[in-house]
């Protein structure tokens, strides 16, 4: 008898190491698992927490362009208009192109004919070949530029230009007393 007890006592102390032995390699498997669980949980809030941050970055640039929208909006209109604008005005500088090559042949033309009548003895007095009445006419419409304080007109462009150029013509600036500048020659 004494063999089956001590087999009863063996078999008992068996069954509770092994059910320790269990308990041990579950406890540490379940302790691995609640800990790799809670590393997944802090992951997922601090993903989370990053989603609201950009969720909120995501409205705010939304207001932004929103409210940049209308003056978008005006900026395109301004564009369009300007745009508008520059084409008329090209539209004006190439007709006043082609009216500017125009009045040169004219002026050409009449040089030429002037040439031609000093030439062929003609009892003109004036030794220039452009009639006196154009040359005045140059005189209006040519612009020169006069300084706030000097006495010599000049050309666009002149270095003594540099502080102030008011803009006249050469008539008006010979009849003021303005003389030409030896540097440009006015």
């Amino acid at each position: 008898m004494d063999g089956k007890k001590f087999d009863k006592n063996t078999l008992k102390t068996l069954v509770i190491a092994a059910s320790l032995l269990l308990n041990c390699v579950l406890g540490g498997a379940s302790y691995t698992y609640y800990h790799h669980l809670a590393e997944q949980m802090n992951e997922t809030a601090s993903l989370q927490s990053q989603v609201s941050h950009l969720e909120g970055s995501v409205s705010d640039l939304q207001t932004q362009v929103d409210e940049s929208q209308p003056t978008i909006d005006d900026l395109k209109a301004q564009v369009a208009s300007l745009t508008e604008e520059k084409n008329g005005l090209q539209s004006q500088v190439d007709t006043l192109t082609s009216q500017k090559a125009d009045l040169q042949k004219q002026v050409d033309t009449l040089k030429a004919g002037a040439s031609s009548g000093s030439s062929s003895g003609g009892s003109s007095s004036d030794s220039s070949s452009v009639p006196a009445a154009y040359s005045s006419s140059d005189d209006q419409s040519e612009t020169v530029y006069v300084t706030d304080t000097g006495s010599k007109y000049h050309s666009a462009g002149c270095r003594y230009l540099k502080k102030s150029q008011i803009p006249m013509s050469l008539s008006e600036a010979k009849r003021q007393g303005y003389t030409a500048c030896s540097v440009c020659g006015g």
